[in-house]
């Protein structure tokens, strides 16, 4: 073998560990961003009694996040398309810090509401942008495993801001912690300016592509997919229960079922266990099997035994049971991940950051819903007695069967990855 056949293999080698660094540096933003979207879920009390919030403020408060993350999903894949992750996400992380610093200086109602709407704008690029790093960088036969892998940094994400907020606010205010989080929020900048680095070739060509079409023009082409749009409906199920039961109505729900509000956090931790662990193993079978649609719907089915068995019970059961059934329902949602992938395996390689901002808006505007819904229905009936919640939260029974239905209608075979 030649001195240059010596060569290529450690610079193949050397490529694909930059690769991962590149996808790791991103997968931070992503963990970063969902530990302050979801720390509120731990602080809600305190943020009630601080700045004089009522329970429907709150959720709006919430939800104000999810509102403007979702809208600039789009908007955020498309450039992500012409202007590649690294010019972008170390602003976007700096903007993350700079209003959750804002939040902790929050003085009422509209204050908090704008600091958490701004949160969301800057947020939205985490995601659609460690997927088209995934998609871009690594090979497409690992893409599902990749996804599956950011998918678990989010509910690691998840995880801390629950749990990890909960026990902070032992020994910190949560205006301490939002200054902790402008602070993490910096350093994840500097993480992704440092190693992101430039893309592949494959990137190169598909950015080349994208730029040379509108904005209008991706859209309408990654839009006018059935394939994409069943994707939607589909993470839209699934991201509801996430975010609108796992993130905001599971807490209020095991306090009512008798635990009192630390066992009902770490209660809740479980889905967000469930959820971490899940992706990755369901991304490498896809990827080995390329049997995404049963995966996706089996998934499903075991997120409907759980809820149905969750707001089935009618009284307190022992910690290990209602921890088993979250972490049931934290595994069935955490088949969300293959929606991503069946969406870009359907469109044009220039598109990828468009179908994966599209997928993740749907599910994220359907979560703003139904963390507001379920408040709106509770204050109508006038009670938060655990007979009502049982009977309100049944709209999550009701997605998770609209989901299935939109699986059982995507193409079973899959088109080869581009």
């Amino acid at each position: 073998m030649d001195e240059a056949g010596r060569l290529r293999p450690r610079h193949s080698v050397g490529t694909t560990i930059a690769n991962w660094v590149a996808w790791s540096a991103a997968t931070l933003f992503v963990t970063y961003q969902l530990a302050v979207q979801n720390s509120i879920g731990a602080m809600q009390r305190n943020m009630e009694a601080d700045l004089s919030l009522s329970t429907v403020q709150i959720t709006v408060v919430s939800a104000s996040f999810l509102f403007v993350y979702a809208a600039v999903q789009i908007p955020a894949g498309l450039l992500l398309d012409r202007f590649r992750p690294r010019r972008l996400l170390p602003p976007m992380a700096l903007g993350v810090a700079a209003s959750a610093w804002m939040l902790s200086g929050a003085d009422g109602f509209w204050s908090a509401v704008l600091a958490r709407s701004l949160m969301g704008a800057f947020a939205a690029f985490a995601f659609p942008g460690a997927g088209l790093v995934s998609r871009r960088r690594l090979p497409l036969s690992q893409f599902a495993l990749a996804m599956g892998l950011v998918d678990m940094a989010f509910g690691a994400g998840g995880l801390l801001g629950d749990a990890g907020v909960d026990a902070l606010l032992r020994v910190q205010s949560w205006r301490a912690i939002m200054v902790d989080f402008a602070l993490a929020g910096a350093l994840v900048a500097l993480v992704c300016w440092l190693f992101i680095g430039s893309t592949s070739s494959r990137g190169e060509s598909a950015t080349g592509e994208a730029c040379k079409k509108t904005l209008l023009q991706s859209f309408r082409e990654v839009i006018a997919v059935r394939q994409v749009r069943l994707a939607c409906v589909v993470a839209s199920a699934l991201m509801a229960m996430l975010f609108g039961f796992g993130t905001l109505w599971d807490v209020p729900l095991q306090q009512a079922y008798g635990y009192n509000h630390t066992e009902a956090v770490w209660l809740n931790s479980w889905l967000f266990i469930g959820v971490t662990i899940t992706p990755p193993i369901v991304g490498w079978a896809a990827d080995r099997w390329r049997i995404r649609r049963p995966i996706l719907f089996g998934g499903q089915a075991l997120a409907l035994v759980a809820i149905v068995g969750i707001l089935g019970i009618s009284t307190e059961v022992p910690f290990w049971f209602a921890a088993g059934n979250l972490a049931l329902l934290g595994v069935g949602i955490g088949v969300t991940v293959l929606t991503f992938p069946i969406a870009c395996d359907a469109v044009e390689p220039s598109n990828a950051g468009a179908a994966i901002g599209l997928v993740n808006a749907s599910g994220l505007f359907a979560a703003a819903v139904f963390q507001i819904l379920p408040g709106i229905l509770l204050t109508a009936f006038d009670s938060h007695s655990l007979a009502t919640m049982r009977v309100v939260f049944g709209v999550f029974v009701a997605v998770v069967v609209v989901g299935m239905l939109a699986t059982h209608m995507m193409d079973r075979c899959p088109a080869q990855s581009r």
